[in-house]
């Protein structure tokens, strides 16, 4: 699972920037100009007294650019500056993929692939330190959540990958039916993928089938139909179900 990360708020270039320097040599064709980064927006801590002052936990993809000198940076100008984010506040960010521009458009690559580690800035407070080692834990499910965007594009279900992403945006601006419809169309793009496939042995690959099939039912019901309704609880579901089913595919399959 992903990158974790706990920085101050820089101004570089006029730009709202967060240093990137962990992914640098891990990742080198990746962190460079014209490259992007999808990020899960955690938290924001005031630097003296270490209060966390909002808990945004919004979705956003950030440019990435390299200054004269220094280390590479992450811009984050497009929701720093709106939101009125002080220069010197410390921003959480969970990186999860790079977005890149390939032949064939848009892919995304997995940051740190089935792992969650944390670099927390050498001057960050002890209160925020504390804070964030306390709560790594709590980031398990949205990494694995984001990261399945990257290993959809890597398997070129890409049209897959961008409804999965749209849904989990939707959830983090409380559109819940609008979330469904997405998650709905994860698993029915699932279920294209796996038609004619064998996963695993006939009576499992039928029993797969079976479940795509009444999952796309269930979130049909979800708000879709006077009568029906989808609300938190049923986008959660639904999100549960795709995520769940597009990583198990995706395993499988590979093996």
């Amino acid at each position: 699972m992903p990158l974790v990360i706990v920085r101050p708020l820089e101004v570089e270039n006029e730009k709202a920037a967060i240093d990137i320097d962990a992914l640098k040599t891990p990742y080198p064709k990746f962190v460079k100009d014209g490259i992007r980064v999808r990020c899960l927006i955690n938290r924001i801590f005031i630097a003296d007294t270490g209060k966390v002052v909002s808990q945004p936990r919004a979705m956003r993809i950030f440019d990435i650019f390299k200054p004269t000198y220094g280390s590479p940076k992450l811009d984050i100008s497009l929701y720093a500056l709106p939101e009125g984010i002080p220069k010197g506040y410390f921003v959480e960010l969970l990186l999860t993929n790079f977005v890149y521009e390939e032949k064939q458009g848009t892919t995304e690559y997995p940051i740190y692939p089935r792992e969650l580690r944390s670099d927390i800035h050498a001057s960050t407070p002890y209160e925020i330190r504390n804070e964030t080692q306390r709560q790594l834990d709590n980031l398990t499910k949205p990494s694995e959540a984001y990261e399945t965007i990257g290993f959809l594009h890597q398997a070129e279900l890409h049209d897959v990958a961008v409804d999965l992403a749209e849904g989990l945006i939707r959830v983090g601006k409380d559109d819940y039916e609008g979330a469904i419809k997405f998650f709905r169309k994860v698993v029915e793009g699932i279920e294209r993928h796996v038609k004619d496939k064998i996963i695993g042995g006939e009576s499992r690959t039928e029993e797969i089938g079976r479940f795509l099939k009444v999952s796309y039912s269930l979130m049909s019901n979800f708000g879709e139909h006077t009568g029906t309704h989808g609300w938190i609880d049923e986008a959660l579901l639904s999100k549960e179900i795709a995520v769940s089913i597009s990583r198990y595919i995706l395993k499988t399959l590979r093996k």
